[in-house]
């Protein structure tokens, strides 16, 4: 057991896997009662010593995906996680933040996929938070606001602000680093001014892109409409009765509005997805007004994101899969195949494209791209390849060849004294990836430079614009536009 005293009191947190963990801090006051939909209020002190060795509830789920979250849900769910393995104050560890993806419909910190005692072991302090979900932290209402959730991001990294160094952390060198959803809350982090000075690099994986060129964006009208709608079915937008409506019946009216079911004639993807951080004016603003010309920026795709969405039979019914779209005739698999790719290049690749242009022309600002491409055994042997959230066991690891395959997250694998079979989901040539992406992205975290192999990566430059592709080995190459990309850079312009 460890003791360590922060802002609040004392805590006890315990050595598990390489590395002092502490687990479910407050950062934030519950957001419960009178303070739902308000921003964050400061966390409350205790006496004595605070147990840290389990994780705080989840935020409520909007949408039941499957996937477990490890701990009971609540809507007082403001908690973050550390794991360090230096507690001196003087350590000044790179600090890097995790913000968990899921559609900002669900998931928690608590998920084991994305624990941190591996990047820890590679001398970081790492954290990760809980947020508010759907309706909970996305509603917007004409007097109260919106954009709970982006404040209780910004309170995460105001609390570790203040109180990191207690773990061996450098506050004055912060990374945020999200996928998918939580890639978008990066890039919102980017124009919300009450983060500047917060965090001093920023990862954006697989989200937060340019407006899509082919379907409707997240905006606050959006929002706004889907608040309308929540509204009528709760009865009222009255903000002395709505704090007090049971959680589940706020939770119920959030999956109604969310936009999970597709307008008729169209296919569902994350571009339906109604809960999102969007530019208010107030909390987020115009542009980059929050984004200092010190702060670079690293972001990327996998290779077949949409597969992720629409999936093949082979892995229909694993226990960590949500069920989808599912084909299994080999016409309606060669649609697939065509429908996936499309899919990926006009909900990510295309809008990424058009983000690499725009990062690459802001003055003074530096920023890195990449592409994840790597096929493992058990990807390749599902049909799911490259897909949405590919890249997160080789960037947590630790990866042997002894991990085991779980599409969107599942338990890590117990080490075994068993041999290793042949059809081993990670060969010896996943493991030497997920060491140079460990790397790179704790490079990025401790300089501003990502770098594997001893490799600096290239700068998106618009002279000359190249990318980082992350395949059977990391290697420089020249950007080149795919046909379809080209089609939607037609539209977009």
């Amino acid at each position: 057991m460890s003791v360590v005293s922060i802002e609040q009191g004392d805590i006890r947190g315990d050595f598990r896997n390489g590395c002092y963990q502490f687990l479910g801090l407050p950062y934030a006051a519950p957001p419960t009662g009178a303070r739902r939909w308000q921003p964050p209020s400061p966390p409350i002190s205790w006496t004595g010593t605070r147990d840290a060795t389990e994780f705080g509830a989840s935020p409520i789920q909007t949408v039941d995906t499957g996937l477990p979250v490890g701990i009971k849900t609540s809507e007082d769910c403001l908690f973050l996680n550390v794991w360090t393995t230096n507690l001196e104050a003087t350590a000044q560890q790179p600090v890097m933040c995790w913000i968990f993806g899921g559609g900002f419909l669900n998931g928690s910190s608590s998920m084991p996929n994305w624990h941190g005692n591996g990047l820890a072991a590679r001398g970081v302090t790492m954290v990760s938070i809980n947020y508010r979900l759907g309706a909970f932290g996305f509603l917007a209402h004409p007097e109260a606001g919106c954009n709970f959730a982006v404040l209780d991001w910004v309170a995460a990294l105001k609390w570790i602000s203040r109180n990191i160094q207690a773990f061996g952390g450098d506050p004055n060198n912060v990374t945020v680093f999200g996928q998918s959803s939580g890639g978008a809350a990066v890039r919102a982090l980017l124009s919300t001014p009450s983060a500047r000075g917060l965090f001093h690099r920023g990862i954006i994986q697989s989200a937060g892109f340019e407006e899509y060129a082919s379907v409707s964006t997240p905006s606050l009208e959006r929002v706004a409409a889907a608040s309308q709608k929540v509204f009528d079915l709760l009865g009222s937008r009255d903000l002395e009765l709505l704090p007090g409506l049971p959680s589940e019946t706020v939770r119920a009216a959030a999956f109604a509005a969310s936009g999970l079911n597709p307008p008729a004639g169209q296919l569902h993807t994350p571009a339906n997805l109604q809960w999102y951080c969007v530019e208010d004016g107030k909390v987020i603003t115009r542009g980059f007004e929050g984004w200092a010309k010190d702060v670079p920026v690293m972001f990327g795709i996998t290779s077949d994101e949409m597969r992720g969405f629409y999936r093949p039979k082979s892995v229909y019914g694993h226990p960590h899969v949500v069920p989808a779209d599912v084909y299994t005739h080999e016409t309606l698999a060669t649609m697939a195949r065509a429908l996936t790719h499309l899919g990926t290049v006009a909900i990510w690749s295309e809008p990424a494209l058009a983000t690499y242009s725009r990062f690459a022309a802001l003055p003074g600002r530096t920023t890195y791209y990449y592409r994840f491409q790597r096929l493992a055994p058990a990807a390749l042997r599902s049909g799911l390849r490259g897909y949405h959230s590919a890249e997160i066991p080789y960037i947590f690891g630790p990866m042997t060849r002894r991990t085991t395959w779980s599409p969107w997250g599942g338990p890590p694998a117990t080490p075994t004294a068993e041999p290793i079979p042949e059809d081993s989901d990670f060969n010896s040539v996943d493991v030497s990836v997920a060491e140079a992406i460990q790397t790179a992205w704790v490079e990025f975290a401790r300089t501003g430079i990502p770098r594997s192999n001893g490799m600096a990566w290239p700068a998106c430059a618009e002279s000359d614009p190249q990318y980082t592709a992350i395949g059977d080995k990391v290697e420089v190459k020249r950007l080149e536009i795919d046909p379809v990309e080209a089609i939607l850079r037609e539209l977009r312009v």
